[in-house]
């Protein structure tokens, strides 16, 4: 390591010159050690996040400029898509948008560029940023929803699949298996990754407004064929219980799965990292009466999942489980629809504490 002469020359004679250096040489050797042992330790503690990938230098700074231009007209056109509230402004504003983007998208590069400034297009990213989803919404009269969407893939030049809505001509959502051409419509706010033979799986959480009064959260799965096209829904939702113990009329094994419940409910449909499954809601309606009118629905309390194994996502009845055994301690809360099978007792006044 060559020393700066103004640092080496405040000492007097050469030895002690000589020492300096060698000490400092130590002195940084042990701190380089002691850095890449911290560096290391925080990567082998830091959650494995997914690898969004947004790198400027990529790009051209003439396209980089021209980009930033378009992304501010993009922005304008997706707060009308969303906020404004005259229907034929809306509109208008969405079938602005697609072309415009589109002509963005065709920049070399633009995959790595992250348009952040469209806050109201959902964007997603897989962990091996192969590629990557926009979606939005467009509200329609009388409690109708549109879809819009895209998925870029990761490559220099444009390679994009458009996503068409069909959601509202699927008779059996939960038993097709389509492409983009006929999508099941949703916004994506989540995406994870699994291998089945060594291909990539990806499953996708998305949100979709059904109607006026109806929500659903949906999960969905993603593969792209031997030629490279998406195909949206697998059956590998599997669920393994007796006929007259299960409380939904589906099949065994579903290709896409979704709760539906009131539109002013708050759900929870997610993958839960800590626990490793996909954890939501259990949904249900307030009376018996109300038993199949989904528009009721809300959650009761409690939580069923899927665990991944064997290659698919298999149900998981009851995700968290609790049991009391201390006579002190306060009754198990009781879900807002019906009691647990089994609930602690009190103790007796009786009784004196130990």
């Amino acid at each position: 390591m060559n020393l700066p002469y103004t640092f080496v020359s405040t000492f007097g004679n050469k030895q002690r010159q000589q020492a300096v250096k060698e000490r400092m040489k130590k002195v940084i050797a042990v701190a380089c050690v002691l850095l890449a042992q911290f560096v290391q330790g925080q990567k082998m503690n830091k959650p494995i996040a997914p690898a969004v990938v947004h790198d400027d230098r990529t790009i051209k700074k003439s396209d980089l400029a021209a980009l930033r231009k378009m992304e501010d007209s993009l922005h304008l056109l997706s707060n009308t898509i969303t906020y404004d509230t005259l229907l034929d402004l809306r509109q208008k504003a969405c079938y602005t948008f697609i072309p415009k983007f589109v002509e963005a998208l065709k920049t070399e590069n633009s995959f790595y560029y992250p348009f952040d400034s469209l806050e109201t297009i959902a964007k997603i990213y897989p962990p091996d940023s192969s590629f990557r989803i926009f979606t939005w919404q467009l509200v329609l009269p009388k409690g109708n929803f549109r879809y819009y969407g895209v998925i870029q893939m990761k490559s220099s030049k444009l390679k994009i699949f458009p996503l068409f809505d069909a959601g509202d001509t699927m008779t059996y959502h939960s038993q097709r298996v389509t492409t983009h051409n006929s999508w099941y419509g949703c916004l994506y706010y989540n995406i994870i990754l699994k291998h089945i033979d060594k291909k990539p799986v990806y499953t996708l959480f998305g949100y979709e407004a059904a109607d006026l009064l109806t929500r659903r959260k949906v999960v969905d799965i993603l593969t792209f064929d031997d030629a490279g096209k998406p195909k949206f829904g697998a059956p590998l939702f599997y669920f393994n219980v007796e006929e007259d113990s299960f409380r939904y009329a589906r099949k065994d094994t579903l290709t896409r799965f979704f709760i539906e419940y009131k539109y002013t409910a708050s759900t929870v449909l997610n993958y839960d990292a800590q626990l490793e499954m996909i954890v939501f809601d259990h949904v249900a309606p307030p009376t018996d009466k109300a038993k199949g009118a989904t528009f009721t629905y809300v959650p009761d309390g409690t939580y069923e999942g899927f665990k991944w194994a064997n290659n698919r996502w298999n149900w998981v009845e009851r995700v968290f489980t609790f049991a009391i055994n201390e006579n002190d301690n306060p009754p198990i809360p009781v879900p807002l629809f019906g009691k647990p099978k089994k609930q602690p007792e009190l103790p007796k006044e009786d009784v004196a504490p130990k």
